[in-house]
């Protein structure tokens, strides 16, 4: 047999190379997002609504939902199991922002003066306040190994407390004008719009340990399930930071808007709260903006007791199951009003006697012609 040329192998070769291009699958495009489902707030059913007005913060004890009210100054304790206000005491007119429940007290800033009140969370009574010359106005509160957290003044200037001694036991100068605090993943996380960046702080031995450049303003940082969440009020995005690497995965646009808004992370989504749109769900496993909930003003959100616990309106906590918000998709229609009840039943009126004869019609004669 003649052996086969150089053009006879290119040919088989080429011939081969179509059969294994025939075979082998098309890559499949990326499934495009589909659109956020948009609802009113009112298409949300509450499990309770506990009446408290001014709702500004909240945090969570053992068994207790603490709610504070800046504009009442006043505190709440709420039972989450009959969903009832069961103690509240008023602090003052001058809270600062921030609330932290830990180690059996409530932890309450006060800008004038410059202390932290504090509430015995077993008895419900005032508690010896932690007052200190670093405390300047209060920011943020955070609690963690053993300490409270605070955001002291307008340097960056993060106070460690010792809640037992009641005294400060180190100062951490991050940058200026950190707004948030939030402690998980191992470590305490600062929120600095105004440097652009989230500061990751060690707290075994309250050394930095690296300051992550986060764009767009990040003004409030939460944490949950190895991630870090920011939202960025220059842009209305929200930043997911890995907690391992420290670096950003990704940024979602939320486009409903720029400024304030309150953040918070757990049951696999994060839940976002700000003006024109009191709650929004971002689905944590695609990193997708789920479910928008249309509104008026925004408020202070919050995990705890496998609710998420936010302002319901100006004068009420509203308790919501985050499955069943996850759930939802469509707005329940408002019930028809009731028909008003039926009046008296006319009287019957008498048959008429056998005898008596039918009326002859009007139309026609006794003979039947016109």
């Amino acid at each position: 047999m003649p052996p086969r040329t150089p053009y006879a192998l290119v040919g088989l070769w080429g011939i081969a190379a179509s059969i294994t291009a025939g075979q082998s699958p098309s890559p499949s495009p990326t499934p495009k997002a589909p659109p956020a489902l948009r609802l009113p707030f009112s298409a949300l059913v509450p499990e309770a609504t506990v009446a408290f007005e001014g709702a500004s913060d909240f945090a969570a004890s053992e068994d207790a939902l603490w709610v504070s009210s800046r504009t009442a100054g006043a505190v709440g304790r709420i039972d989450p199991a009959t969903n009832k206000v069961l103690h509240r005491a008023t602090i003052g007119q001058d809270l600062c922002v921030g609330l932290a429940a830990d180690f059996d007290a409530l932890f309450l800033p006060r800008c004038q003066p410059a202390l932290i009140a504090r509430l015995d969370t077993k008895t419900n009574t005032p508690g010896e306040p932690i007052v200190s010359p670093l405390l300047g106005s209060a920011r943020a509160l955070a609690t963690g190994i053993g300490s409270v957290w605070v955001i002291m003044d307008a340097r960056g200037a993060i106070t460690r407390l010792d809640p037992v001694g009641n005294v400060a036991v180190a100062e951490i100068y991050t940058s200026p004008g950190a707004t948030s605090l939030a402690f998980g993943e191992g470590a305490l996380w600062v929120a600095n719009p105004e440097q652009n960046s989230v500061t990751r702080i060690n707290p075994h031995n309250n050394l930095i340990v690296e300051t992550i450049a986060t764009p767009n303003g990040p003004v409030a940082v939460t944490t949950s399930e190895g991630a870090v969440w920011t939202w960025n009020r220059s842009d209305g995005s929200l930043t997911r930071i890995d907690s391992t690497t420290n670096a950003i995965v990704v940024t979602v646009k939320l486009n409903e808007g720029t400024g304030e808004a309150r953040i918070a992370a757990g049951y696999g989504s994060v839940w976002v709260s700000r003006d024109g749109a009191p709650l929004t769900r971002i689905d944590a496993r695609t990193n997708q903006v789920a479910q928008v909930f249309t509104g008026a003003k925004g408020s202070q959100v919050t995990i705890a007791h496998d609710s998420l616990w936010m302002a319901g309106s100006p004068t009420t906590v509203v308790r919501l199951d985050p499955k069943r918000i996850e759930a939802t998709r469509t707005a329940i229609p408002p019930r028809p009003a009731p028909s008003p009840s039926p009046g008296p039943m006319p009287a019957a009126m008498p048959a008429p006697s056998p005898s008596a004869s039918p009326p002859a019609s009007p139309s026609a004669s006794p003979s039947g012609k016109p």
